[in-house]
């Protein structure tokens, strides 16, 4: 694949899997190959490329009937999602807890004071953006290979749910959660901040299904 090819598949792909975490493209959406191939003044090849790898992260799924389509929501794949991140996650704040320096814990303020005021001023987008820097983060300082590697399979999906309930709702006391993370870690006790990280996510998982059964609703 030369460069400008490599380029193009690149953009499709990436404007694909954007217009599906932010819920541009809605779950079940039909993806026609000869659409997007207009759409992005392209042949088919690239599109395709670009499908098959969305599958692999379980962005699109192919039907033999119908051909790609948007990835259905599932309570039941959040639920099992959510359990394996609340193990990863409180791992990943205990070891940080461990690894944690004066910079980190200041980046970590900044994510949860910005956070804050987007949220403040209705920007749910932004809100969510400096959520997932705060726990991306954190997942980087637990130094563990296997956790992050384990964590970036799982991040889009992550993403996609927390873009499409955050349109019904968002956890305002959350913040507070974050807050209390950052100083058991940056205090280096490392069995509180596993437990609040476990207890965070739970809480966020309520509030991800609350919100799910809302959107169904919506729709």
């Amino acid at each position: 694949m030369n460069h400008r090819k490599h380029s193009l598949y690149e953009q499709v792909y990436l404007s694909i899997k954007d217009a599906i975490i932010k819920g541009r493209l809605s779950p079940n959406e039909r993806l026609r190959e000869m659409k997007l191939a207009e759409m992005f003044n392209t042949s088919r090849t690239p599109i395709r490329e670009a499908l098959r790898k969305l599958e692999r992260e379980r962005l699109v799924t192919f039907e033999s009937s119908i051909g790609a389509k948007v990835t259905d929501l599932n309570k039941e794949t959040i639920k099992s999602m959510y359990e394996c991140r609340s193990v990863l996650e409180g791992l990943a704040a205990r070891k940080a807890a461990l690894h944690i320096q004066q910079n980190d814990y200041y980046q970590l303020e900044e994510y949860i004071i910005l956070g804050r005021q987007y949220f403040q001023a209705g920007h749910l987008e932004r809100v969510v953006e400096k959520n997932t820097l705060f726990h991306q983060t954190i997942v980087k300082l637990s130094k563990n290979p296997s956790l992050i590697q384990m964590m970036d399979q799982v991040r889009t999906e992550i993403v996609r749910y927390r873009f499409i309930t955050s349109s019904v709702g968002f956890r305002s006391t959350g913040f507070d959660e974050h807050e209390a993370i950052l100083q058991s870690i940056n205090n280096r006790d490392a069995d509180k901040a596993e437990e609040l990280m476990k207890n965070h996510i739970q809480d966020d998982l309520e509030n991800i299904l609350s919100g799910f059964n809302q959107y169904q609703v919506e729709l």
